[in-house]
């Protein structure tokens, strides 16, 4: 059998024969006084469903209520004002860099108050 056939043909039967799709109707008949209880269960990590027939008396009512647990979201982690000043010192330097090449001293100047002023609004947006 060639390998590219074998993965579609493994899927095939598995789809065919491994799932509950082609099982038949059960039909439980339980004695007189008693009740069918179906439950359904995990054997070997497979859903499979379980019937039994009980007495009336042994009978009782199952009710399963899950706990409900909040999570809160952890706090956010707020950025010490160091790191605050070195983005914003970074922003700045960057600035003064490429206003720098460009226009020399004075768009130093504007590029660095450019970049800080950038950063400064970064920080800001980031801190809300």
């Amino acid at each position: 059998m060639r390998f590219k056939l074998l993965l579609p043909m493994a899927a095939i039967l598995v789809g065919c024969f491994g799932g509950q799709a082609w099982a038949a109707p059960v039909v439980v008949a339980c004695g007189p006084g008693q009740h069918t209880i179906v439950r359904d269960a995990f054997v070997r990590g497979q859903a499979v469903t379980q019937v039994e027939c009980v007495r009336g008396a042994s009978y009782r009512s199952t009710a399963y209520r899950s706990q409900e647990v909040v999570r809160y979201p952890a706090g956010r982690r707020h950025r010490s004002w160091g790191k605050t000043a070195l983005v914003v010192g970074g922003g700045a330097a960057t600035g003064a860099g490429v206003g720098g090449m460009v226009h020399g001293k004075k768009g130093a100047l504007i590029g660095a108050a450019l970049g800080g002023g950038a950063a400064s609004l970064y920080e800001a947006a980031r801190r809300r």
